[in-house]
């Protein structure tokens, strides 16, 4: 073969080569996607511009770097992520302990504004929580101001520090307007004793009698909502075979009213890891009044925040919805 008769045969199968290569796929192979997968940002928010809407979230030691979930500002992005997507009107949050991890997740939250118990806003007795250099387990609101106006906060049943855990409910005087209605409401931030023995049972029991009775004399008339962590079920005790430290409440159904009775009776849990229903709403009747029938809910994010109880919390935000037109 002559010199260039092998440089045309050579250019040929190199062109070949080319033309072969391209006669397969037209793109590079994908890798294979180890990561997480990225959360759903489309849920549907809950929170209605016609509605007064409620949720109370346990946050799970939120800024404590040795407890809870270990990736603090992952937990902080989630816990954005559900409040901003929920679009709710006003929040009871627990089991926060870093202030400045909680101005951390006010600074993300468009719209909202809130501040813990043991803010200057409170009035008196905000040492309650200020115990373990301030990393004690706080209660706190979180609210569009747009439509909230907090009147006053202050600790209240401080004689029941003990029974409370060192954590005596939060009482926050709030005006809420909705176009043009509006109606002044008594919100109680409430994170009880946990646990199941006899000791645990006897303190949330005196507590919720306290609490009950407070109620009773200081508020008879009022819109009054308690929520927060209850740290008991309503149908029956989590202390096995015992009946709810609630059961005054519940008694009593001429003047009071748990919306998050319906998540009991179908047993819809409000935590990870338990069956029960541990974190509730408490009406008074005047507030039941404008309560949106069904709208109680136990939201349960797994679908849209992936590994939810090890990088968010093992508690489920807990939702209800009211009307401010008299029903």
């Amino acid at each position: 073969m002559s010199y260039s008769k092998h440089i045309l045969s050579l250019s040929l199968l190199l062109y070949a080569l080319v033309i072969f290569s391209g006669c397969g796929s037209d793109t590079t192979p994908t890798p294979i996607d180890t990561n997480e997968p990225e959360p759903n940002t489309e849920f549907a928010p809950v929170g209605t511009s016609s509605t007064l809407d409620f949720g109370t979230w346990n946050l799970e030691w939120f800024g404590d770097t040795s407890r809870g979930p270990s990736d603090e500002n992952l937990q902080l992005d989630n816990v954005s992520f559900v409040i901003s997507g929920l679009d709710l009107d006003i929040w009871s949050v627990q089991e926060v302990t870093s202030t400045s991890h909680f101005n951390d997740l006010l600074d993300s939250l468009e719209g909202y504004e809130g501040f813990l118990a043991n803010d200057p806003i409170v009035q008196s007795d905000s040492a309650y929580y200020e115990d373990f250099g301030n990393n004690e387990q706080k209660v706190g609101l979180i609210y569009k101001p747009e439509l909230i106006t907090v009147n006053s906060a202050q600790p209240i049943l401080t004689d029941y520090d003990y029974e409370f855990a060192g954590r005596p409910p939060l009482e926050v005087q709030l005006t809420a307007s909705i176009g043009d209605e509006s109606a002044d409401i008594v919100a109680i931030l409430i994170h009880a004793k946990c646990c199941t023995d006899n000791e645990d049972y006897d303190r949330k029991l005196a507590a919720a009698n306290a609490l009950k009775s407070y109620l009773d004399t200081t508020w008879p008339d009022a819109h009054v909502m308690v929520f927060g962590d209850f740290n008991d079920d309503i149908d029956e005790s989590i202390s096995s075979g015992r009946e709810s430290v609630y059961k005054a409440f519940v008694d009593d159904s001429d003047d009071y009213v748990f919306p998050t009775k319906t998540l009991s009776d179908n047993n819809i849990s409000s935590t990870t890891g338990y069956p029960d229903v541990i974190d509730h709403h408490l009406n008074s009747n005047e507030l039941y009044s404008f309560y949106v029938d069904e709208s109680v809910m136990s939201f349960q994010p797994e679908d849209y925040v992936p590994n939810y109880e090890s990088t968010t919390s093992d508690h489920y935000p807990v939702l209800t919805r009211y009307s401010l037109i008299q029903n």
